[in-house]
């Protein structure tokens, strides 16, 4: 892990998920709010499993098949070392085109991939996550499962794949009875989790606080209550701003009680 990563209780456990689910080359998804950690748990895991995983962003919502699978195929390729140079329009051009860019990076013949003259045990583990899964269309997802269907699967062996996204990424069904899971991607999952902020306990905070170099117990004390009884957000994200403004207060000097009694008495 690296020196900053800090182990909240929620990415010691989105870790440890993804990665049992990467090593049984299984589905999994998780959803939460922004500022809980699940990015850091991704980079945690990546730093992990370095040379078995990718992680693919895709920015445009309600991005299709063609184009998830487009940034699928640079990310494998990258990963094997091989330059990105043409992506197919193509459904089938770019499932073919994955599969050789899987074979590459695994040491495989192609061929003989597709003749099934390797079990799927001969190869590596290989997992895709995908971060901000809530920009990737329901049918999108969809189709990705049949890249880890131990049977007929798109791939010369099953891949692990990983959704993270955040609150829009609903895992409940709407009126029309719709969840961006399928039933099948569900029942093919591992995992199926949601997260939110009242899963950010309280020694969590304080582990964040410690981290960031708040010592002072009186000073911890009174930050979490603040978060508690204000309803502060429990976004890492706005803990780290009010960090950021007592540091700069405190002019390089540690935080202390009086720095944070002055600092919430003008909130």
């Amino acid at each position: 892990m690296r020196d900053d990563f800090i182990s909240t209780s929620i990415a010691r456990r989105l870790i440890v998920r993804m990665h049992t689910a990467h090593e049984r080359r299984r589905i999994a998804v998780f959803a939460g709010p922004p500022g809980i950690g699940k990015t850091t748990a991704i980079d945690a895991l990546v730093r992990e499993v370095s040379e078995h995983l990718v992680v693919v962003k895709v920015a445009r919502r309600n991005a299709r098949e063609v184009l998830v699978l487009q940034h699928v195929l640079d990310a494998i390729r990258r990963l094997g070392g091989s330059p990105s140079v043409h992506f197919p329009s193509s459904l089938w051009e770019l499932r073919s085109d994955i599969f050789g860019a899987i074979c590459s990076w695994a040491g495989a013949d192609p061929s003989a991939a597709r003749r099934a003259e390797y079990q799927p045990t001969d190869f590596p583990r290989l997992t895709i996550v995908f971060d901000e899964a809530q920009n990737l269309a329901r049918e999108a997802i969809e189709s990705l499962r049949y890249w880890n269907d131990a049977d007929r699967c798109y791939a010369p062996f099953p891949l692990g794949l990983v959704f993270v996204g955040n609150n829009e990424f609903s895992l409940q069904t709407d009126l029309d009875g719709r969840s961006v899971i399928s039933a099948a991607v569900a029942d093919r999952a591992l995992y199926v989790q949601t997260f939110d902020y009242s899963d950010v306990t309280d020694d969590d905070i304080r582990l964040y606080l410690e981290a960031k170099g708040i010592v002072d117990e009186m000073a911890l004390s009174i930050l979490v209550r603040h978060i508690n009884e204000r309803r502060t957000s429990r976004s890492f994200r706005r803990i780290q701003d009010l960090v950021e403004e007592l540091t700069e207060n405190s002019a390089g000097s540690p935080v202390t009680v009086e720095a944070v009694r002055e600092l919430l008495a003008m909130a």
